[in-house]
C-alpha cells in the first residue's frame, strides 16, 4: 500500500465519521429511529467519502474544483443530497418488500429513516434541507482539512509541536523557469492558470512518495519529507522522477492551451531543523534551521549551473540505494553558509526501449 493510498483511506474514515455523526444527530432531532437509520447513514457516508477522495480530489474531479468555491460547494452539496435520497428510497423500497415477513412487520411503526414515518412530500420538507445542510457542513470540513493538510491538522490538534522539536527532514524547492517572460507572453491571468495546472500535476508524485506540500511561493513549491520517509526506497528521487513524468505526460495539453511547456528546476537538501507551532489566532507549523535555507540556495544554484535538479551530498549518502544518475558536480559555496556544500546532479530516467 502506497503512503498516498494509506492517507486517502484515513481521510475516507474521517469523512465517513463526520457525515455519519451529523446524520445521526439529524435523525435524533427529527425523532427518527437511530438504530435503523445507522446502517443507511453509514453506507451513504462511506460511499460519499470514497467519491470525495478517489474522484472529486483526483484528476477526474478537476472540473468541479475549477469552479468558483461557492458554486462548486452548491453543486456538490446537491449531488450528495440527491445521492443520499436515492439511496434512502432504495432502502425504503427494499424494506417494503420485507414487510410481509413476520420479523419485518414491526418496522411499519418505527421506520428505518425519518422520511418513512411521514412518507411522501411532507417528509421531504424535513429530510431534503437536513441532508443538504449535512452535506454542506461535511464538504466544508473536508475542505478545511484539505487546506491545512491532514497531518498538520492532526499535529495542531494533538499539540505535537506545541513545544519545539528537533527533527531531520528533507526539503525540495521547485521553481518555474522564466516566469517573468511567461507573464509577458500570456498575461497574468493565463499565467496563473498555467501555474495552477502545473501545481496540480506535480502534487500527486509528491504525496504518493510520502511528501507534503509545505507552501506555495509565487511560481514555486516547497515540499517536505521526514528524513526516514524520504530516504527509504529513495522516495525523494522517485518523487522527482514522478514530477518529471507527470509534466511530460501533459505536454500536449500545455502546448495546445498555453503554447509552451513549463520548465522548472529543483533543489534538494536535508538536515536537522526545529519544528514548532507558530502564530496565535492563526496557527501553523513552521520549520527553522540551516537545512531549509540551504535547500533554497541549492535550487538557485541549479539555475547558475544550468541544471534541472541538484541534490546535496547529505541526502545522496542517506539514500537507501545508490542511483547511478546522480553525478557529482563538486563543492559549491552557498551564500550564508560557511562550509561549501557538495552537490550532485540528477539525470533523467532512461527512455523506455521500443518493443
Amino acid at each position: 500500500m502506497t503512503l498516498s493510498l494509506r492517507n486517502r483511506l484515513l481521510a475516507v474514515c474521517f469523512s465517513t465519521l463526520v457525515f455519519s455523526g451529523l446524520g445521526m444527530l439529524a435523525v435524533m432531532v427529527v425523532r427518527g429511529d437511530p438504530e435503523r437509520a445507522a446502517p443507511v447513514i453509514l453506507g451513504i457516508g462511506l460511499s460519499l467519502s470514497l467519491l470525495e477522495e478517489f474522484y472529486i480530489q483526483g484528476r477526474p474531479g478537476r472540473w468541479l474544483r475549477a469552479m468558483h468555491p461557492a458554486i462548486s460547494m452548491l453543486i456538490y452539496g446537491l449531488l450528495i443530497t440527491v445521492f443520499a435520497l436515492t439511496a434512502m428510497a432504495t432502502v425504503r423500497t427494499y424494506m417494503g418488500h420485507m414487510m410481509d415477513a413476520p420479523e419485518g412487520r414491526h418496522m411499519h411503526d418505527a421506520g428505518a429513516m425519518p422520511e418513512m414515518r411521514g412518507g411522501g412530500w411532507p417528509g421531504m420538507v424535513v429530510v431534503f434541507p437536513a441532508l443538504f445542510a449535512i452535506s454542506i457542513v461535511t464538504i466544508m470540513t473536508l475542505r478545511v482539512v484539505g487546506y491545512l493538510g491532514g497531518a498538520n491538522l492532526f499535529h495542531l490538534m494533538t499539540g505535537k509541536y506545541y513545544r519545539p522539536v528537533l527533527e531531520h527532514r528533507i526539503y525540495l524547492f521547485l521553481d518555474i523557469n522564466g516566469s517573468t517572460a511567461i507573464v509577458e507572453e500570456l498575461g497574468p491571468l493565463r499565467t496563473r492558470e498555467l501555474i495552477g495546472k502545473f501545481f496540480f500535476d506535480i502534487s500527486a508524485p509528491i504525496s504518493d512518495n510520502g511528501g507534503e506540500i509545505y507552501r506555495y511561493v509565487g511560481d514555486g513549491v516547497v515540499a517536505v519529507w521526514l528524513w526516514e520517509t524520504g530516504t527509504t526506497r529513495n522516495r525523494i528521487i522517485r518523487a522527482i522522477d514522478g514530477i518529471r513524468r507527470a509534466v511530460e505526460k501533459e505536454r500536449d495539453h500545455y502546448e495546445r492551451k498555453f503554447g509552451q511547456m513549463p520548465r522548472f528546476r529543483i533543489g534538494v537538501h536535508g538536515g536537522e531543523v526545529v519544528t514548532s507551532e507558530e502564530g496565535d489566532t492563526r496557527r501553523a507549523i513552521g520549520f527553522y534551521g540551516d537545512a531549509i535555507h540551504v535547500a533554497a540556495r541549492v535550487e538557485q544554484m541549479a539555475k547558475e549551473v544550468d541544471s534541472q535538479c541538484l541534490v546535496s551530498e547529505a541526502v545522496v549518502k542517506a539514500l537507501a540505494h545508490p542511483d547511478p544518475r546522480l553525478k557529482p558536480i563538486g563543492n559549491r559555496d552557498i551564500r550564508g553558509i560557511k562550509a561549501p556544500v557538495a552537490l550532485y546532479e540528477l539525470g533523467r530516467e532512461a527512455e523506455p526501449t521500443p518493443s
